[in-house]
């Protein structure tokens, strides 16, 4: 039985699990045998592991529905109809179909086409991933077209770093000084010390 969460403790945690960096989360993960990377739907219908890790908030949401329900929830999981290894053709329309596999920033004629599509302002990041592991999560590969309108509305809604990033919010609201590495592990440390007594 999962044991009782106190207020206080449940405050800490809601505070201090934005912490975690990727080795911590990948340990707890790896000792618990929950999920870290994307899995995708090969032709058989069989998943594998991607080379991709999942998203940080939904690490981070899985290790706290096991800690403190006992439950573990499943990998991201890519259908075979958004996966794809093949090139991008020579010519990019705004109706091309963007499949996981086929996005690589460093293609000048995919950003490039991307660009066009947003007025000049498209740039590869967070935001970008977001968007894409959203419609690939739902099933979907979006037309070039669908992908660059559902990003500026992203763009748009972006006004203040995610909970995920605390370095970026501690940044924003100037309390992320040269102690900061400091803070982060102190509190990194309470959380896990809180995840390790759920799961005990």
């Amino acid at each position: 039985m999962t044991p009782k969460l106190s207020a206080a403790d449940r405050a800490i945690l809601d505070e201090c699990i934005y912490y975690l960096n990727l080795e911590e989360m990948r340990e707890f993960c790896r000792a618990h045998d929950l999920p870290l990377m994307i899995h995708v739907e090969r032709p058989d219908g069989r998943l594998r592991a991607s080379r991709d890790r999942d998203r940080k908030d939904v690490v981070l949401a899985r290790i706290l529905e096991f800690a403190l329900n006992g439950k573990r929830t499943g990998p991201t999981v890519y259908s075979r109809g958004v996966v794809s290894d093949a090139p991008l053709p020579e010519r990019l329309t705004r109706a091309f179909r963007l499949h996981y596999g086929q996005y690589d920033k460093k293609n000048e004629r995919l950003i490039g086409t991307l660009k066009e599509l947003t007025g000049g302002t498209y740039r590869n990041g967070m935001i970008a991933r977001f968007v894409l592991r959203d419609f690939w999560t739902s099933g979907s590969a979006p037309t070039l077209q669908e992908f660059a309108e559902e990003w500026l509305r992203a763009q748009a809604a972006h006004t203040e770093p995610r909970p995920e990033g605390a370095y970026l919010v501690d940044l924003a609201q100037g309390r992320a000084g040269e102690g900061w590495k400091q803070v982060r592990n102190e509190k990194a440390k309470k959380a896990l010390a809180i995840l390790a007594r759920l799961v005990a």
